[in-house]
């Protein structure tokens, strides 16, 4: 039985599991079955209590069924999709620049933000570029041809989650597996009893002891350090004069190591969601934390072309609005609801250029960040 989890984002970026659904298949279209009793449970605990935005990892899932339980934006998480075409990438070629340039070709495919008429034209272009990594390819056509339609599709009328969640959710999910495929378990694994009293014993009292050390203080010495140690938390720590960015070649960027000073990480194709980087977190697959400083800093300065996911969601809201749909009420409240963000990404753009943006409040981004709910899969 497929296993997922519903996360919170907390003020430190950390995603916290508060909720697990075990399902008879890995369709998402069974949610409506429990998304309204969650929902309702919910607004009994807290009536005030509301809902910033729904993350979902899953092009199948009913993605209206969430907008009518919680009345709230529903985004896209891509992490579980980029993870395992890294880690397969990694495994079946031994070419840096070959990984690079796959890497990055897997990213056209998926945003389709290559000139190609669709997804699938994308993927044979793809596999003919790179025909002599037969490896991948059998991986690929296997594991991710038949899907690739949906999730281009999906990606086309949803928007995408940045890093941020990413690297809280790679945290989580690798502090799952650790406990969960323990060898000395490996007899249990058949067994659902097994399953649920792990995750609702052992497993959530990690984050409950975690969470009442931080509020009293008490039992520091027993705190599991890596609750606090995700990739975003770490690139927060990571000053900026120790990243070398060439804002006129931003082909690479390199990030001083914090621990050898006579060391430098090298990340390619900087900024983007698919770019890579020669550490080790980063060789097995991982989201490190020197890529996402430097998508930070890319996102600061300007210097870089926005995120794959931007670019693609602005081109959808501008094809709505040169080409509405038949409906008169859907049209009225699209060219209503794109005029607006229009007018707010220019009111954005200048106030950036003019030096007068200023960050959002801790405050405010703690109750943003605490707002977000995310239901994953478990791979």
């Amino acid at each position: 039985y497929p296993l997922s989890t519903l996360l919170v984002f907390d003020s430190s970026r950390n995603a916290i599991p508060v909720a697990w659904v075990i399902t008879s298949s890995l369709t998402g279209q069974d949610i409506h079955k429990w998304v309204g009793s969650l929902a309702e449970r919910l607004r009994t605990k807290d009536s005030r209590w509301r809902l910033n935005a729904f993350l979902v990892d899953d092009p199948s899932f009913g993605f209206s069924a969430i907008r009518e339980a919680f009345q709230c934006r529903v985004l896209l998480c891509v992490w579980h999709v980029r993870r395992a075409w890294i880690r397969s990438l990694l495994k079946t070629s031994c070419n840096i620049d070959v990984q690079r340039e796959m890497f990055k070709h897997l990213g056209w495919i998926l945003y389709s933000s290559r000139s190609v008429p669709n997804a699938m034209d994308a993927v044979q272009e793809f596999m003919e570029v790179f025909v002599d990594q037969s490896a991948f390819m059998d991986y690929f056509k296997s594991q991710w041809s038949p899907y690739i339609e949906s999730w281009v599709s999906c990606i086309r009328s949803l928007p995408v989650a940045g890093p941020e969640p990413h690297a809280a959710i790679e945290s989580y999910h690798r502090r799952l597996k650790y406990k969960l495929f323990n060898d000395q378990y490996a007899n249990f694994w058949p067994r659902i009893d097994w399953l649920i009293h792990t995750l609702t014993t052992e497993f959530h009292s990690l984050y409950w002891l975690d969470q009442y050390t931080v509020e009293t203080g008490y039992f520091s010495n027993l705190r599991d350090e890596s609750f606090s140690t995700n990739a975003w938390y770490q690139a927060l720590h990571i000053p900026d004069i120790d990243v070398i960015l060439d804002e006129q070649n931003l082909q690479v960027a390199k990030v001083i190591s914090q621990t050898d000073r006579n060391l430098a990480y090298t990340i390619w194709n900087p900024g983007s969601e698919f770019s890579l980087c020669d550490c080790h977190w980063s060789n097995l697959g991982n989201l490190c934390k020197h890529v996402i400083k430097v998508a930070m800093m890319c996102k600061n300065r300007q210097v870089a072309r926005p995120l794959l996911a931007a670019q693609i969601y602005r081109q959808t809201l501008l094809s709505l609005l040169h080409n509405p749909p038949d409906d008169p009420v859907v049209l009225d409240h699209a060219i209503l609801c794109t005029t607006r963000l229009q007018q707010d990404v220019k009111g954005w753009e200048d106030l950036s250029n003019s030096g007068l943006l200023q960050q959002l409040p801790p405050e405010l981004n703690s109750q943003m960040a605490d707002n977000t709910l995310l239901f994953a899969r478990s791979h």
